[in-house]
C-alpha cells in the first residue's frame, strides 16, 4: 500500500478510465483495504459523481458500439465488470441511431453486424473482386467473435450473397 489512503488509491485507479463501483471495490478489496472503509470511499466518490454505474454503462456501450461488439457481448461485459444484468439491460435499452431515435437491442445488432459485414465486403472486392464461399466463412467468423448469434451471422451472409450475385449479374450484361 504504501501508505496511500483507500481514496487515494481509489482516485489513482479512477485517473486512468471510469469504473464500476464493483469493479472498483474489487480493485481495492485486492490492494488490502477494510471492507467498511471502501464501502466509505466508494459511497463519498459516488456522492461526488466518480462513480456512477449508470453513466459507466452508457460509456461502455458508447465505446464497445464503435467496436460493432453485440448487444449480448456487451451486456456479459458489462455483467464482468459488476454491473446488473437489469442495469446493464435497461441502458442496452436506450441506444439511439444518429437521428437520436431509440433503437431495440435485436435492431441495433442487425445494423452494426451489416455494417461490419458490408466492410469487409467492399474491402475484399477492393482486392480480389469476387465474395467466395471462404470469404462467407471469414465474415461469420468475424461476427461471432464481436458476439453476434447465428442467426445475425447468416442474415448478414445471406444479404452478402445476394449483394454478390446481384453484382455478377450486372457484369454479365455488360
Amino acid at each position: 500500500m504504501a501508505g496511500r489512503t483507500c481514496m487515494e488509491a481509489a482516485l489513482s485507479k479512477l485517473n486512468y478510465r471510469m469504473r464500476s463501483r464493483e469493479e472498483l471495490r474489487g480493485i481495492l478489496d485486492g490492494l488490502g483495504y477494510d471492507s467498511d472503509e471502501i464501502s466509505e470511499t466508494l459511497d463519498e466518490l459516488e456522492s461526488f459523481g466518480y462513480v456512477n454505474d449508470h453513466r459507466f454503462c452508457e460509456e461502455f456501450i458508447r465505446s464497445a458500439s464503435r467496436k460493432n461488439w453485440s448487444s449480448s457481448r456487451m451486456i456479459r461485459a458489462l455483467r464482468d465488470k459488476g454491473i446488473s444484468p437489469e442495469l446493464a439491460a435497461e441502458t442496452m435499452n436506450g441506444i439511439t441511431d444518429e437521428d437520436g431515435e431509440e433503437i431495440s437491442p435485436s435492431f441495433y445488432d442487425r445494423k452494426k453486424a451489416m455494417e461490419t459485414g458490408l466492410k469487409m465486403a467492399d474491402e475484399q472486392l477492393r482486392r480480389s473482386g469476387e465474395l467466395d464461399e471462404r470469404f462467407m466463412g471469414k465474415v461469420g467468423r468475424r461476427l461471432m467473435s464481436l458476439g453476434y448469434d447465428s442467426s445475425t451471422c447468416y442474415y448478414v451472409i445471406g444479404a452478402l450473397r445476394k449483394r454478390s450475385g446481384e453484382r455478377n449479374e450486372e457484369e454479365d450484361v455488360f
